[in-house]
């Protein structure tokens, strides 16, 4: 049985990154692996801001640009 891999080269918040990954994956399931909460944030995919649907069916491409920012509240 081969496994293959793919490396994709991505911009998270400004930070470059190289990722190994068995199978095509969706920005929801880079937040899932990095543990953001999906009501708690906004994501700039490429420079367009994302809802929630369209995070489902994004999936990661080479030199992506995403940018995460998170909502705090306070009184």
């Amino acid at each position: 049985m081969k496994i293959y891999l793919f490396l994709i080269s991505l911009s998270l918040n400004g930070y470059h990154y190289r990722i190994f990954m068995t199978k095509p994956s969706e920005i929801s399931q880079l937040l899932e692996y990095l543990k953001y909460q999906k009501e708690l944030i906004i994501v700039e995919h490429n420079g367009k801001i994302q809802n929630n649907l369209n995070i489902k069916y994004q999936y990661l491409r080479q030199n992506d640009k995403i940018e995460i920012i998170t909502i705090v509240g306070g009184g």
